[in-house]
C-alpha cells in the first residue's frame, strides 16, 4: 500500500513525463512476478512504456492541433491589421490558451491565398509568434513549421 502512494506522490509531483516509466515498472514488475521470468517482466514493461509514451503523444498532437485550427479560423476571418482575441476551450479543461492575433498581410500564390499572421500565447508571461496560414479548401490551415518548433516540439 505504501508503495502505491508512494509511485501515486512520484506520479503526480513528476507530471505526465513519469506516467509512462511508472505504467512499464508497474505493468513489469507484475508479468515478471506472475510469470517468474524477468525476461517476460522487462519486455512487458518495454512494451507498456513504448505504448504510454505513444498515447500521449498523439493526445498532444490532437491538442495542439485545435489549438493551432483556432488560431487559423480566426485569422481567416480577420481583416488586415485588426488585432482580435482566440482562445481555446479543449474538452478535458486542461491546456486551454489565449492571446491576440493580427494577419500581418495577404498574398496569392499560383495556388492558394496566404496570410501572414502574429499571434500571442498567453500562459505565464506572453509570447509572441509568427506564422503562416493558406486556404485549404474552405478553411484556413498552418502553412509553416517555424513557430511549431518551439511551441508545438515534434508535432511539424
Amino acid at each position: 500500500m505504501r508503495l502505491l502512494a508512494a509511485v501515486g506522490v512520484a506520479g503526480f509531483l513528476g507530471g505526465c513525463s513519469v506516467v509512462s516509466d511508472v505504467a512499464a515498472l508497474a505493468a513489469g514488475g507484475a508479468a515478471g512476478g506472475a510469470t517468474g521470468n524477468p525476461a517476460v517482466g522487462f519486455a512487458v514493461g518495454v512494451g507498456v512504456r513504448a505504448g504510454v509514451e505513444e498515447v500521449q503523444r498523439y493526445v498532444t498532437r490532437v491538442r495542439w492541433r485545435g489549438e493551432q485550427d483556432a488560431i487559423a479560423d480566426i485569422a481567416g476571418a480577420a481583416p488586415v491589421g485588426k488585432v482580435q482575441s482566440w482562445e481555446i476551450q479543449h474538452t478535458i479543461p486542461l491546456g486551454n490558451r489565449r492571446g491576440d492575433l493580427a494577419v500581418l498581410r495577404e498574398f496569392t500564390t499560383p495556388l492558394t491565398a496566404c496570410r501572414e499572421v502574429a499571434f500571442s500565447v498567453v500562459e505565464r508571461r506572453p509570447e509572441v509568434f509568427t506564422t503562416m496560414l493558406c486556404r485549404n479548401g474552405d478553411r484556413w490551415r498552418w502553412a509553416v513549421a517555424e513557430p511549431a518548433v518551439d511551441r508545438w516540439g515534434f508535432l511539424q
